[in-house]
Formats: structure tokens, C-alpha cells, sequence
């Protein structure tokens, strides 16, 4: 009886095993997709786990959303040596002009030059003593603002117009220092300044050294003498015609010099306005 039950075990055992190998041996059966219902064939999901689309269309790698985005960003560069705003930084300038000019009353205007920490909103208090330590929002801040003469037209249609500026180790009115050199001064023969409404080249011509107390800052002048002294106190200068209608804008700053209240200006002429 022991044996009659050790034969049935094992051969079952034996069974068991047969069918297993057989099972395994016999190919993988392969699934269909479904129909999604609108014709096509939904995704399918392959042995990486990655879901693929039934139907894949290669990309141009030329036309990729990443590679459109890197040929926008480059960008035409920007010379203070050329008389040229490339389209992007004036949308750029506009940009800031008018989100300024929307939250700031006092605001006058966007300041630029390439190549230097010339950058800078400007502003226009009741005095000329304000925004020397007050940022174009009004809060304190030592360094201050760049600011146009309280007497100025805030139009710049005055015939002399001066903004002022903190002459800084880094920003501000600092660069003017260093255009004290023929190379520098010949290297920054353009500025811009824009409001919402127009962008306004500026042709520098004359960088003036003088003081604080001296003709030039007593507004409004007569033009001709106000040119005149402006000749006499240049340190360097470049031919700019002129005519009885310019209205020159003049950056000025402290420097160094003969006093403690040395004084320059860097001049140029505005050119008329361009419609945005």
C-alpha cells in the first residue's frame, strides 16, 4: 500500500513538472490596441514604460520649440558709438517707461547709454534736493535718483536741460569719470531717453569741467551765452551743429578737479522725437 501511494505521488509530481515546461514553452500572445472610439488607435505602452502614440511624426530638429526660443533671445548688440537702438531695446525702454510713468508722478523719463551703468529712470521733485536721497519711489536711499532740474520744462523743450546724478564708484553718474579720456569720450557719443510716447537720441558733443557755482547752472539761461560758457569750460568736444531750436541736455555730476566743488557736464543735443 505504501508503494501504491509512493508511485501516484511521484507521477503526479512528474505531471505537474511536464506541463509547466510545456506552458512555458509556448509564445507570448500579442494584444491588440484598442479603438478609442474616433477611428484612431489609443497609446500604447511599451516594455520601458514609456507611453508611446500609436502614430509618431518626426520633428524637424531644426524647428524645435527650444531652438525657436534660443535664435528670439539673440539679440542685436547695443554701441554708445553708433547712432542705433535696436527694435528689441526699444520695446525694452518703452517697457519700463510706461509702467513707471503709470505708478510715479514724478517720473520723466528712461536715461541710457550702452556700454556704461547709465540705465536709470528720472525723476523731477519740487526742488533739487529731494531725489538726491530719495530712490523714484520715495523712499530713502542715500545714493538717491537721477533727476532733472526742478526748473526744466518736463518736456526737455527747454533750450538747456541738466539731469543731475551721485557721481558713484559703481553706477549712477560714476562712468562719467572715466570718459575724462579722448578714447572713452570718443567711445560714448550716444545716449538715448525715452518716455511712454517717444525715444529721443542724444548726440553728445562736449564733456565740461567747471563748478558748482559757475553760469551754466542758472536756469533758465539765454542760449547763446549758455553755449558759449559750455565751450569755454570743455575739456573735450566733437563739431555738433547747432541751431537756435536744439535743446541740449546736459549730465551733470560731481568730479574731480581745481575745488571741492568741481563740476561735469556731459552735453549733448536731443534729437526730435520718434512715435512709439
Amino acid at each position: 500500500m505504501l508503494r501504491s501511494v509512493r508511485f501516484w505521488t511521484a507521477a503526479l509530481l512528474l505531471l505537474l513538472l511536464i506541463c509547466c515546461l510545456v506552458w512555458r514553452a509556448l509564445p507570448e500572445r500579442s494584444v491588440p490596441a484598442e479603438n478609442s472610439g474616433t477611428g484612431q488607435h489609443s497609446a500604447v505602452t511599451d516594455i520601458s514604460g514609456q507611453t508611446a502614440p500609436s502614430s509618431v511624426q518626426t520633428a524637424d530638429p531644426g524647428s524645435t520649440a527650444e531652438q525657436t526660443e534660443t535664435q528670439t533671445a539673440v539679440r542685436e548688440p547695443v554701441s554708445a558709438a553708433e547712432p542705433v537702438l535696436p527694435d528689441w531695446k526699444r520695446q525694452e525702454l518703452t517697457g519700463k517707461a510706461q509702467t513707471l510713468s503709470a505708478s510715479l508722478s514724478d517720473f520723466v523719463g528712461w536715461l541710457y547709454m550702452a556700454d556704461s551703468a547709465i540705465d536709470y529712470p528720472v525723476m523731477q521733485g519740487r526742488d533739487n534736493q529731494y531725489y538726491l536721497h530719495h530712490a523714484p519711489d520715495g523712499s530713502y536711499l542715500k545714493r538717491g535718483s537721477l533727476f532733472l532740474d526742478w526748473r526744466c520744462a518736463r518736456g526737455l523743450t527747454d533750450g538747456e536741460n541738466i539731469i543731475y546724478g551721485h557721481n558713484m564708484v559703481s553706477g549712477m553718474f560714476g562712468d562719467i569719470r572715466a570718459f575724462r579720456t579722448q578714447a572713452e569720450f570718443d567711445a560714448h557719443r550716444y545716449g538715448w531717453f525715452v518716455t511712454p510716447d517717444t525715444v529721443r537720441r542724444i548726440d553728445f558733443f562736449v564733456l565740461a569741467v567747471t563748478d558748482a557755482f559757475d553760469p551754466l547752472y542758472t536756469l533758465p539761461a539765454d542760449s547763446a551765452e549758455w553755449r558759449a560758457r559750455l565751450h569755454e569750460t570743455a575739456e573735450f568736444e566733437r563739431e555738433m551743429p547747432l541751431s537756435d531750436g536744439d535743446c541740449l541736455i546736459a549730465l551733470s555730476t560731481c568730479t574731480f578737479g581745481s575745488t571741492a566743488y568741481a563740476r561735469a557736464l556731459l552735453t549733448g543735443r536731443l534729437c526730435a522725437p520718434e512715435s512709439q
